[in-house]
């Protein structure tokens, strides 16, 4: 596609005003037709070199195929000019309109012959799978009247990843037993442990018994050994994928599915650390993704994978799908984390009903997250007659979510009595808050 510029605009201009003159005065006709004769032969000589200048372009993209959502990752273009004319271009990566890419397309100057690589810095904000077809180039001629916009096919495929620095942070501040930082409570607890985990500083509290005396005289600080079970367990995570999970829970289109992955796999992660076997199923209006519990670094490896291009869908969520696949598949005794959002009493009605028939062969724990724009519906008490002073209408919108959050919690209290352990969290906290009930749950020997 050949589109005009600025300069030939201005070039126009001349026989324009010729154009004006000869309705005044007819001398001016043939200058007049001198004029278009120049322009259109200028146009068409400066379109020809475009057209062939782009015709002698070539792309190559390189860098890593995986990326981290909302990390900056690098994509190397390199462009070679294999004809014999300069040639002035500007580039972009052919990426999605959500990909951003830094400082926007660059201007280049490509001598002939020459090979030139320009490195793009690309943000994802989305985890998930997608495209690169090319390098979008705008060439100009060498006159500078026109510029033709070329796609360089060099497709590439990409896929985004949860950003896992969560777990980078949360190893750093459990060597550095740091875990109250981000929100994390252990439950280990001070008797019944077996196996040596690591040393650390000591802390008040502490008995004399656990203190190590040798690192203490090399480190020239007192120093404690610490213990955990030697037990290792299974769990199997169940990630809701339907309709109730597409809800914004934060900033920048994050939704409740977004916050449930990142808390599966800081689960995982953590398990996997203490020696348990881990397994995944992900389901919506039917089971979309199935990882066979195992141990091991590559076995949340496995788990990114199958989670980096899940996405919420608007369908209903078909708990017994989910659950029916769980009984052919896990016959063993297994700590079985439902992650999910109950809205409406049919789907309360069938995740009660099976989370209740898992009580006796395996030990259910759902994970029920809060929409945070119906709680937030409700003012806090002390503060409820400024609300409705300044918004009178503000007192159905509590009414209605004071309704459903009151109905929520019968069906909270009903899934503890028949047996299921329930953890109620806020998007924002359900990390920290689900690494300390699974810790609880290792240091009580629940499972």
């Amino acid at each position: 596609m050949i589109h005009p510029t600025r300069r030939l605009l201005c070039l126009a201009l001349v026989p324009a005003a010729c154009a004006v003159a000869a309705v005044a005065w007819p001398a001016m006709l043939l200058p007049l037709l001198a004029a278009d004769a120049l322009v259109v032969a200028l146009l068409l000589a400066d379109a020809t070199l475009a057209l062939l200048a782009g015709r002698r372009l070539e792309a190559e993209l390189a860098g890593p195929s995986t990326w981290s959502v909302n990390r900056a990752e690098r994509l190397l273009v390199t462009l070679r000019n294999t004809g014999r004319l300069p040639v002035r271009l500007r580039l972009l990566p052919d990426l999605p309109a959500t990909v951003r890419v830094a400082g926007g397309s660059l201007a280049l100057r490509l001598p002939p012959r020459v090979r030139a690589e320009q490195e793009f810095q690309c943000t994802a904000p989305r985890r998930g799978g997608i495209t690169c077809a090319g390098v979008r180039v705008s060439v100009d001629g060498p006159l500078g009247l026109v510029r033709r916009l070329i796609l360089l096919p060099c497709r590439r495929e990409l896929r985004v990843y949860p950003d896992l620095r969560q777990v980078s942070d949360y190893e750093m501040l459990a060597r550095l037993d740091r875990l109250e930082w981000i929100g994390v409570r252990r439950g280990r607890r001070s008797g019944g442990d077996t196996e040596f985990d690591r040393l650390r500083d000591w802390r008040s509290g502490d008995p004399l018994a656990r203190m190590d005396w040798k690192a203490t005289a090399r480190r020239e600080a007192f120093t404690v050994r610490d213990y955990r079970t030697s037990q290792a367990q299974r769990i199997t995570i169940l990630v809701d994928a339907g309709r109730m999970m597409a809800a914004e829970s934060g900033e920048g289109g994050r939704t409740m599915l977004d916050a449930a992955v990142d808390a599966a796999l800081l689960l995982a992660w953590v398990a996997v650390r203490q020696g348990d076997r881990v397994g995944l199923l992900a389901y919506a209006d039917g089971v979309q993704r199935w990882v066979p519990p195992g141990g091991g670094r590559g076995q949340v490896a496995r788990l990114v994978h199958a989670l980096h291009d899940l996405h919420a869908e608007r369908v209903e969520s078909r708990h017994e799908d989910a659950f029916l696949h769980l009984d052919r598949h896990e016959r063993k005794r297994s700590l079985v984390v439902v992650l999910s959002n109950l809205i409406d009493e049919v789907n309360a009605e069938h995740l009660e009903r099976h989370c209740r028939r898992l009580a006796g062969r395996h030990l259910p724990l759902a994970v029920l997250l809060r929409d945070p724009a119906l709680h937030g519906r409700l003012p806090p008490r002390h503060l409820l007659g400024e609300a409705l002073g300044s918004d009178p209408e503000s007192l159905w919108r509590a009414g209605a979510a004071a309704g459903i959050i009151t109905w929520r919690r019968q069906v909270i209290d009903r899934m503890r009595r028949a047996g299921s352990l329930v953890l109620d969290a806020e998007p924002a906290r359900l990390t920290p808050d689900l690494i300390s009930r699974y810790l609880e749950i290792k240091a009580r020997h629940l499972l």
